[in-house]
């Protein structure tokens, strides 16, 4: 990276150059000291009189260029690492046919007022059992790659994702994978049909446009679900009963909702820990659907009627209250038709130094 050597001016101070620069005072210092020699570092709010020049990032302007090599770069007010590890696995008659795990590491910064915020998936690596799994899951991991690394515009209340600010990258970013897609169809297991290479391109566009879908797509994901929440902006009624719909895997995103309560385990000056339970609201279940397509589906494997459909929800989390961020989550998620076929999940979020 080419650092700005920037030249102190009579009449410069602090809060002067870092306005001109669109960058905080804490901002300003933190990367000038990250960068300098012991001797030239800034410990108060002044510049120290021998200090004739400060080490500015270039990269100042986030806009909807900004690209995943940009947010390396870009230095927020916080800048937080965390690792997750997702496990999904399908059981039929209790005997577990395939599983997969993606582990993802994730730096995520925030200004000081948790409205702007970036997320850069640093890392992802999947594997697969059976083996033939493994190629989708690479696709997947690689194209998150590009769907996720982002900035936003956050609500101040709710905590959501309003605004892609760099959406225009990723798009563009997009658009040169797509091309070589037609030279890997071994790899993406398509046939030489042209028109099944554009139903796959179609099926990724229909998550990325328009930005409000990309936005949706994110909130599939649990690091963005778990993270960007009211509670980041300070609301701290954390046993407040809440619902929320999900959308079955199993049975063609047939809407299911829960209802969750919320339980304190744990609390002390630095960490508040919550359990967060939920309960399916059956009347809601379009049964005579869900019946229909295990029928047709999932019968003629296991031979057995449809018994008793669950859908399970399971958090435990831990807040840290003196960083006002998410440190460490656990979730489990069970879709079941009960002795017949189960879809788990479970994943793990850990904050890391």
């Amino acid at each position: 990276m080419n650092l700005v050597n920037y030249k102190i001016k009579g009449g410069d101070s602090l809060e002067t150059i870092a306005a001109h620069f669109n960058i905080n005072v804490k901002e300003l210092v933190a990367f000038h000291n990250k960068n300098a020699v012991m001797t030239q570092q800034i410990y108060g709010k002044e510049i120290p009189i021998h200090i004739r020049h400060l080490i500015i990032n270039p990269i100042v302007t986030i806009d909807e260029k900004s690209s995943a090599e940009d947010l390396e770069e870009i230095h927020f007010g916080r800048n937080l690492m965390y690792r997750t590890e997702m496990i999904v696995g399908t059981v039929l008659e209790q005997v577990m046919v395939d599983n997969s795990t993606y582990k993802s590491q994730y730096k995520v910064g925030l200004d000081q007022n948790n409205t702007l915020a970036s997320v850069l998936l640093q890392e992802s690596h999947v594997t697969s059992s059976p083996q033939m799994l493994q190629a989708g899951m690479e696709l997947i991991a690689e194209i998150d790659k590009i769907k996720c690394n982002s900035v936003f515009r956050l609500d101040p209340e709710s905590g959501k994702i309003k605004k892609i600010i760099n959406y225009k990258s990723i798009i563009d970013e997009w658009d040169h994978y797509k091309a070589g897609l037609e030279s890997r169809k071994t790899v993406l297991k398509l046939s030489q049909n042209r028109k099944d290479i554009d139903d796959f391109i179609a099926g990724v566009e229909a998550v990325l446009k328009p930005e409000k879908k990309l936005i949706e797509d994110y909130y599939n994901k649990m690091f963005y679900e778990l993270f960007f929440t009211k509670h980041l902006q300070g609301n701290r009624d954390f046993l407040q009963k809440y619902s929320r719909t999900y959308y079955s895997t199993l049975f063609d995103k047939e809407a299911v909702i829960l209802n969750f309560t919320s339980t304190v385990l744990e609390e002390t000056d630095e960490i508040l820990k919550i359990r967060r339970v939920s309960a399916m609201e059956y009347p809601s279940l379009n049964m005579e659907k869900i019946v229909n397509l295990y029928n047709e589906r999932i019968k003629p494997m296991v031979q057995f009627n449809f018994s008793e459909y669950n859908f399970s929800y399971r958090e435990t989390f831990i807040w840290n209250k003196t960083d006002h961020v998410l440190q460490e989550s656990h979730v489990t998620v069970i879709e079941e038709v009960k002795n017949n076929v189960q879809l788990l999940i479970d994943f793990n979020l850990k904050r890391f130094e």
